[in-house]
């Protein structure tokens, strides 16, 4: 099999258009509803991508793609935030040294690789990531994934840790870092954020707990690693429909559940989405940064 590819056709609904899309929205509301569950968003450019963090890609670029185990991962982040720590970028300019999580998205806001992922509470804004860049008809579809956290919210007393709150759980393939996804949603300090409703999503390197299925095949823990540097398993649609529907749903919630949307025709679908919402890179990235990449006049 090829990953991570096989995995996520294995469990995507496909969509084409804008209602479609919206539809497929209601019926994970429907099932978040069923369920007590809580999704965020996040959209792919490219259908085929890994959902990799921009540390466990920087990790496996430098080491000739080997997906990183967890205890690699942390020495590699740690080296990041002592440096940063060196260069004296965790103290606010107005006084009070930033805490681990703090400093963590600034240095990601500024393209530093950290363990954080980029979501959002918002679908549509999810889906204009996935649709964002427009290649012709050949070229790769779009990707959102949702992924519950209804149980895995950082607490207030962790986020204000002056280190890493995770390095705190041992590094093992069965603790709650390493087998389900953790949610952020960090203080309004950048307006992007804000436009964004964004949030980042955090976990320890998968394992093969729980377990995943791609073609009706177990996942082995190198094969999910290559899939994904965060802990969440998909489940088929077909559950989402049962819910929206109002039937009973089978066989029990399974740990660290996630939906995944393929996303075809995106130059049409990113044209309804501006005329019909408004969004773009100005108003989602509203800021210098923003205007120095994705400006037209320079």
């Amino acid at each position: 099999m090829t990953f991570p590819n096989d995995y996520w056709t294995s469990y995507e609904h496909r969509v084409g258009t804008l209602i479609d899309y919206v539809e497929a929205v209601r019926r994970i509301s429907a099932y978040q509803s069923a369920t007590g569950s809580r999704f965020v968003w996040r959209g792919a450019a490219n259908s085929r991508w890994g959902l990799y963090s921009s540390l466990a890609r920087y990790f496996e670029d430098i080491n000739g793609e080997v997906p990183a185990t967890e205890s690699e991962l942390r020495a590699f982040e740690q080296g990041v935030v002592d440096e940063a720590r060196e260069w004296a970028l965790d103290w606010h300019s107005s006084g009070g040294r930033l805490m681990a999580l703090e400093l963590l998205a600034a240095l990601q806001h500024y393209g530093v690789p950290t363990r954080l992922i980029d979501f959002t509470f918002n679908p549509l804004i999810a889906l204009w990531f996935a649709v964002e860049t427009v290649e012709d008809d050949d070229g790769p579809r779009g990707r959102v994934f949702a992924i519950d956290i209804s149980s895995r919210l950082v607490q207030r007393e962790d986020a204000v840790r002056p280190d890493p709150w995770w390095l705190r759980i041992k590094p093992r393939a069965d603790t709650e870092w390493t087998t389900e996804s953790w949610i952020w949603r960090p203080p309004p300090f950048e307006p992007r954020i804000v436009r964004q409703e964004g949030c980042f999503l955090m976990g320890g390197v998968p394992s093969t707990n729980p377990a995943r299925k791609a073609k009706g095949a177990l996942l082995h823990a190198n094969e999910v690693r290559l899939c994904m540097s965060v802990p969440f398993r998909l489940i088929q649609y077909e559950q989402a429909e049962a819910a929206f529907e109002g039937r009973a749903l089978p066989g029990h919630p399974p740990k660290a559940r996630a939906f995944t949307i393929r996303v075809a025709n995106k130059a049409e679908v990113r044209a309804e989405l501006e005329q019909t919402f408004g969004f773009s890179f100005r108003s989602l990235f509203p800021d210098f940064a923003g205007l120095a990449k994705y400006g037209k006049s320079f």
